[in-house]
């Protein structure tokens, strides 16, 4: 089975920059990933550190909590092991950036409901570039989504993200969507990873007004090594995107998809206005 790992960034009210992020790989290679992951948390810089209960790209960069103490040295030279391990695991990563104001202000009514905020926008393009790099890269029939914990409302619009896909996805099945903690689920905290770099390497960018590359050397290395993927919706792409939707579509359709988005209950997926056909008396 494929699975995904999906970490968030700038996901606070207070964040003008979302993010979603994270890596992909077949069984082998994320299970290869978790070993040497969970050998060097046990064993940070060869027993010059204290065992760590888990890896937080934020707190490692800030020397806070468990690295506290830490100099910048230590820290940068566990971030460059860590990379190796990404690199050496044969995985594949992805992450979307997108500006919550510009989002918030262009993308609004049944749009919104049907594309999400700026987090359930970065969560369905995550949804869209997994599958389809599944589909060209692998033979697996099964894939399955880990995102660490968000609020409910958060995991309930994921889940019928997860519910439309699969409705119409025929080669490829969706066998489970699932928030975990990172304490536990051990690969998340290589999501955080990805999330962190993207989301320092978005804000450059919004910053100077310029695509450029990384300008962290460890973050330039990872791009380049790894079967790496960014988008950054800035807001001429935001505003495109949402004028082909606008000027394509029956409003009567996109107001009877965007009641789907808002009622379903992945918990109770009974009835689906998704899975109506022709002959149910549904406009599609």
């Amino acid at each position: 089975m494929i699975t995904a790992y999906f970490d968030d960034s700038g996901t606070h009210g207070q964040s003008e920059i979302v993010i979603v992020a994270g890596i992909f790989a077949t069984e082998a290679r994320t299970r290869l990933l978790e070993r040497r992951w969970r050998k060097l948390l046990a064993d940070p810089l060869e027993g010059h550190k204290p065992s760590l209960k888990r890896f937080h790209m934020f707190d490692c960069q800030n020397s806070l909590g468990e690295f506290a103490g830490w100099t910048r040295t230590e820290t940068d030279y566990l971030c460059h092991l860590l990379r190796e391990e990404l690199v050496g695991a044969d995985i594949s990563s992805y992450g979307v950036a997108c500006p919550r104001k510009d989002w918030d202000e262009l993308v609004t009514g049944d749009y919104k409901a049907i594309f999400g905020n700026a987090e359930g926008f970065c969560i369905r393009n995550c949804f869209v570039r997994t599958l389809a790099w599944a589909d060209r890269c692998t033979f697996d029939p099964e894939i399955r989504f880990v995102f660490d914990s968000r609020p409910k409302e958060v995991a309930r619009d994921a889940g019928t993200v997860n519910h439309a896909y699969d409705s119409f996805i025929r080669d490829l099945k969706i066998h489970e969507v699932s928030f975990e903690s990172a304490n536990k689920t051990v690969l998340l905290q290589a999501a955080d990873y990805v999330a962190w770099e993207l989301y320092t390497h978005a804000k450059d960018i919004f910053a100077s007004g310029v695509n450029q590359p990384p300008k962290r050397p460890g973050f330039r290395k990872f791009v380049r090594d790894i079967q790496f993927e960014g988008q950054i919706a800035d807001r001429d792409a935001i505003k495109e995107m949402a004028a082909k939707v606008w000027s394509k579509n029956d409003p009567a359709i996109i107001a009877q998809i965007a009641d789907h988005f808002r009622t379903f209950d992945p918990k109770n997926p009974d009835y689906s206005r998704l899975n109506a056909r022709p002959d149910d008396g549904l406009q599609r």
